[in-house]
């Protein structure tokens, strides 16, 4: 049997491969690529906890890294329940609970057939693929103000490679012309946001992260109907017409568009500066890695939606490509909001029309 560290834990696997990219999920699942978004759950966790959350749940749990993190590195007074579907995996959880002594409670249930039995302040769905199953059973089992965290590793099917698959699934339509991964991880937000609606739950995203193969979307769940309708004017459109512009519902574009979709904010900046806050306390191996998505999240909340990919810019005014901080630096000087996210690090969002954009690279 493996052992790998993570945190402060030790997880036992009952055999390890290194998965760098989507795959087909084993019970004991375990990749180690996404120990960086681990880290993050283990500091939002911290953060609403802070605020009064009691009860989380990790609703597919695996190996239990998630929840076992959770129960070692939160602290508090919170209860923790771990629970996977099969049964070797559920063994597998009691095992890493037990050599990691955390007070948790370890379960082997169908996530939806218990959502409808307990609620709770925080459920984590982390499935394999899309979580479109998952998603409705969340509003059955959260309380009338609680969190969530949701992962899509179907980003292909999101980001437009399967555009047929994207209208089919999550009743969107994407656009593959650039900044693909900002348009998947909106058209996810917004699926989100009118499933929450349809359940008379408002919906905020706290935190979008894209890395790797992955979209996760931490966000907050308040319930009532004024509030879910007030959400619905943050779903628009997205579209390109000599630079990316944006449009409510009700006005939908003729061309180059993507959505319907979130057009929204995608994190929360109370939220963005406890994590940088709280990673400081931290001595994660990532921890360097972490820093720099933060700042970026940061960097992200003061600008527009979309970015602008500068070889895509370059490549349309047939020209060499500017040095990044060159780009932003020259907007600055013209008066324009300029800086980085963290989707693209080739990119850059502004709120500068086009053509000043490409006066910038000429």
């Amino acid at each position: 049997m493996e052992v790998v560290e993570e945190g402060k834990v030790k997880i036992f696997l009952e055999r390890f491969r290194k998965y760098k990219g989507p795959g087909k999920r084993e019970p004991g699942f375990y990749n180690p690529t996404l120990e960086i978004d681990r880290d993050i759950n283990v500091l939002f966790c911290q953060y609403i906890a802070n605020k009064g959350a009691k009860y989380f749940l990790d609703g597919l749990a695996s190996t239990g890294i998630r929840g076992i993190r959770i129960a070692k590195e939160v602290g508090g007074d919170i209860e923790v329940d771990i629970n996977d579907i099969n049964p070797k995996a559920y063994e597998l959880i009691k095992k890493n609970m037990r050599e990691n002594n955390v007070n948790a409670n370890a379960l082997n249930e169908n996530l939806c057939i218990l959502l409808h039995k307990k609620r709770y302040d925080y459920i984590d769905i982390d499935p394999y693929g899309s979580p479109i199953p998952f998603i409705p059973c969340i509003f059955k089992g959260i309380r009338r103000k609680a969190y969530a965290s949701i992962t899509a590793t179907d980003t292909a099917t999101l980001c437009g490679v399967y555009k047929k698959a994207c209208i089919r699934k999550y009743h969107a339509i994407p656009l593959r012309l650039q900044a693909v991964k900002e348009i998947g991880m909106r058209i996810l937000l917004g699926y989100i946001a009118k499933q929450s609606a349809s359940y008379d739950f408002a919906f905020k995203p706290m935190l979008s992260f894209s890395y790797s193969h992955f979209f996760r979307i931490y966000g907050y769940f308040e319930k009532g109907a004024r509030k879910a309708n007030e959400n619905i004017a943050k779903i628009g459109w997205i579209y390109w017409d000599n630079g990316w512009k944006v449009s409510k519902l009700d006005e939908l574009p003729t061309i180059n568009y993507a959505g319907p979709l979130w057009i929204g904010e995608l994190h929360d900046v109370e939220l963005v500066k406890k994590l940088k806050e709280y990673l400081e306390e931290r001595n994660f191996k990532r921890k360097k890695e972490l820093e720099k998505y933060i700042d970026l999240f940061l960097e992200e909340t003061e600008l527009p939606p979309m970015y602008y990919e500068s070889s895509y810019v370059a490549k349309d005014l047939k020209v060499k490509q500017p040095k990044l901080d060159k780009i932003i630096e020259k907007l600055k000087e013209e008066g324009f909001e300029a800086g980085r996210n963290h989707f693209d690090f080739n990119s850059f969002k502004t709120d500068a029309p086009y053509e000043e954009i490409k006066r910038v690279f000429v």
